[in-house]
């Protein structure tokens, strides 16, 4: 599955996109998204998707509400347990013998009677009818934990898995993460989708390795050659051994045709053109004759070395 976030539509019918949610208090959640970062309060977030968007945030730990704003007193609705803490909002779920679970403007939870000071409170809490969340519709997928998606417009098919579109957003999840029934529906194949992960894996490290390689060709210095010099190098030789454990060795011989230490860096590409790791960097000591530089090559065989010695360059093909 790519790494794209998901996208977050409010009760008010406001969509975030590419949400990263940082944080979150009592009050809602920290996100950032493509327009920027916004606090999203929870009464703007479904009820049963709170849960879901808190356990996404990067900091774990809940925080306080705002700075210097008291607790308002419980409600007729609110429970307040031991420590001051208040749910706003509180519909019971499960009434259990020691204990109660509940949905409430924050998402979900549970509390022991013992930490429910108020007597009155407490015995509403034990005697409370819990209502049944509202059962997942045709049109609605539950994941194999428990997390319910409504309104499920799917949008797009991976051998991993699936991105969609429900009525509190946009996600992607893994074909594991759902149920028997949708796996079978839209064509699961869990050998395809190791395939998949491993074909995603390569090119996000290959797509890392290009990365790096751009990065050391900002930072290399131009004015390591001397200007007006057409060719300071010259490449007089290249030789392709393989090696044990899937390597592949390039060694070159480097001509210095000018009187001062020149740098240059070698970066192999294989047949489409694309970077592989290996490349290296060396120092040419000023009118060397023959220097043999060896750079090791994992796993994939180069079929081309470019070398760079600042605004110069020059390509060898390799053949194995």
């Amino acid at each position: 599955m790519s790494a794209r976030g998901e996208d977050l539509t409010t009760l008010r019918n406001v969509t975030f996109t590419n949400v990263q949610v940082r944080r979150h208090d009592s009050e809602g959640l920290f996100v950032r998204h493509d327009g920027g970062e916004v606090q999203i309060p929870f009464r703007d977030v479904l009820p049963e998707l709170r849960e879901y968007y808190k356990r996404m945030a990067r900091d774990l730990t809940p925080g306080k509400g705002p700075a210097g704003a008291p607790e308002a007193p419980a409600g007729p609705d609110d429970l307040e347990v031991r420590g001051g803490r208040v749910f706003r909002n509180v519909v019971v779920r499960k009434v259990e013998p020691y204990a109660v679970g509940f949905d409430h403007d924050g998402g979900s939870a549970k509390a022991y009677f013992t930490d429910i000071p108020d007597q009155a409170a407490r015995d509403r809490m034990r005697t409370a009818i819990p209502v049944p969340p509202e059962p997942p519709g045709p049109g609605d997928f539950i994941t194999v934990d428990g997390q319910i998606f409504r309104n499920v417009e799917v949008l797009e098919t991976t051998p991993d898995g699936l991105t969609f579109r429900h009525a509190g957003g946009l996600t992607q999840r893994r074909f594991i993460s759902l149920p028997a029934d949708v796996r079978k529906r839209y064509g699961y194949d869990p050998e395809a989708a190791k395939k998949y992960v491993r074909d995603q894996a390569a090119e996000k490290k290959r797509e890392r390795e290009e990365a790096a390689v751009r990065r050391a060709l900002k930072k290399f210095d131009p004015q390591s050659a001397p200007t007006g010099v057409a060719e300071p190098i010259a490449v007089v030789g290249v030789k392709t051994r393989k090696l044990p454990n899937k390597e592949f060795q390039v060694s070159l011989t480097v001509e210095n045709r000018t009187d001062q230490l020149l740098f240059i860096r070698t970066i192999p590409y294989d047949a489409k053109m694309k970077a592989l790791a290996g490349g290296k960097k060396f120092k040419i000591q000023p009118h060397a004759k023959g220097e043999q530089l060896d750079l090791v090559v994992p796993l994939v065989p180069p079929s081309e070395l470019r070398i760079y010695c600042g605004d110069f360059q020059t390509n060898r093909t390799l053949r194995w």
